[in-house]
């Protein structure tokens, strides 16, 4: 028998589909699957299209009969298969919903179990983003006055909200910019941050957007410490700013960087290259057909490759949908291996954020990070049920 799965959401991240698949080819054939049971994964591609990703989900849903649908991507794209995953007879009733896991966007709603409760996101949500990084400023930045330049969308508001109600004291946070993606000028709000005297500032903007910004911001001698939304890797964005992947451009891009502050969980695919998790890592995405270079993405994949086995193992008994969510629901302090030092995985009937422990970091102007003193935890308390679940790296 098997346990069917399908993934939802590869494009343009077609890296952590492959990468999710190495890894669970590599437990079907030398660990013995999960329960006993191959598992299938099944990939279909939405092409960012939030009509075709619904019709791709119900597809896997009523025809393929898949247990749960893992690692949803983007918020528009995913919201309606959500909706259907949640409630698949549109009635109201959710009792005969579908496992819907792992959503690899950090929208907040994810989380909300009461609204969406076979839904559980996997990265970090927006709000515990800039709530951590609220916190480090509130800690080591104290007295200075803040600032943020955000979309004006779900990902803009849920940033803002982490922030505006972590600063203190609150009259600290000094300017809110907001920006469309679909206009071409930035300087407007850069200069409105520098004459509100914005010592520090919090960009949630696409990586182009954030570099063009550093960019005005350097032509205007104003440089404040920039705080990064962790959804940008720092290599992303130093090559926005230098233009190019080219070694002087990234260096030109990283020195623009330098001491700017994000957050992270993972180990890193350039910095831990040696350490044996990610080595072992390396040898799975080659020998189990997983993406030809190793990185973030592919690095993002397997953790939740792994977080999905541990929820299959936990529902050997209960093999069913509403089993395979309890089975997520009952982890506690789980670790896979490329989870970061500090970052443990818990969730429950009432918390179904999967990651929120960050670690701060500092961009170097050679291109490395830097931790900054310890990982920051918002995680919830008390759980249902506060036994620890065993620590695991898979």
């Amino acid at each position: 028998m098997t346990n069917d799965l399908s993934a939802v959401g590869d494009t343009p991240y077609g890296v952590i589909t492959a990468a999710i698949g190495a890894y669970i080819q590599k437990t079907n054939e030398e660990d013995g699957g999960a329960c006993g049971r191959d598992v299938v994964l099944l990939a279909e591609d939405d092409q960012h299209s939030p009509d075709l990703a619904l019709e791709k989900t119900r597809t896997l849903v009523e025809q393929d009969q898949v247990l749960a649908v893992i690692g949803g991507l983007d918020i528009t794209t995913h919201s309606a298969a959500a909706a259907y995953l949640n409630d698949p007879n549109a009635d109201g009733n959710t009792s005969d919903g579908v496992p819907d896991l792992f959503v690899s966007t950090g929208w907040s709603g994810w989380g909300d179990a009461s609204r969406l409760p076979w839904t559980i996101g996997y990265a970090p949500n927006y709000q515990a983003d800039a709530q951590v990084m609220a916190t480090y400023i509130n800690e080591h930045l104290p007295g200075k006055k803040v600032g943020v330049l955000h979309e004006n969308d779900e990902f803009g508001a849920d940033y803002f909200a982490g922030l505006h109600t972590t600063i203190a004291p609150a009259d600290l946070l000094v300017s809110e910019q907001t920006h469309d993606p679909a206009a071409p000028d930035l300087r407007t709000q850069v200069l409105a941050l520098r004459d509100a005297g914005a010592e520090a500032v919090l960009l949630v903007l696409s990586a182009t957007a954030s570099a063009e910004t550093i960019k005005i911001a350097q032509a205007e001698a104003y440089a404040p410490v920039w705080f990064i939304s962790n959804s940008h890797s720092p290599s992303a964005l130093a090559r926005e700013i230098g233009g190019g992947i080219q070694p002087e451009q990234l260096a030109s891009g990283f020195q623009l960087l330098n001491g700017a502050i994000s957050t992270t969980y993972l180990l890193s695919a350039i910095e831990d290259a040696e350490a044996p998790a990610m080595l072992e890592h390396k040898r799975i995405m080659e020998t189990f057909g997983g993406p030809e270079a190793i990185s973030t993405l592919s690095v993002y994949g397997q953790s939740v490759a792994a977080l999905t086995i541990e929820t299959l193992s936990r529902a050997c008994d209960d093999l069913t949908r509403e089993g395979l969510l309890r089975a997520a629901e009952s982890i506690r302090g789980f670790r896979s291996s490329l989870l970061g030092h500090g970052i443990a995985i818990s969730l429950s009937r009432q918390d179904h954020y999967a990651i929120q422990t960050l670690q701060p970091v500092q961009i170097q102007a050679d291109g490395t990070v830097t931790e900054l003193g310890d990982p920051i935890s918002l995680e919830a308390s008390p759980f249902d049920d506060p036994s620890p679940s065993p620590a695991a790296s898979p």
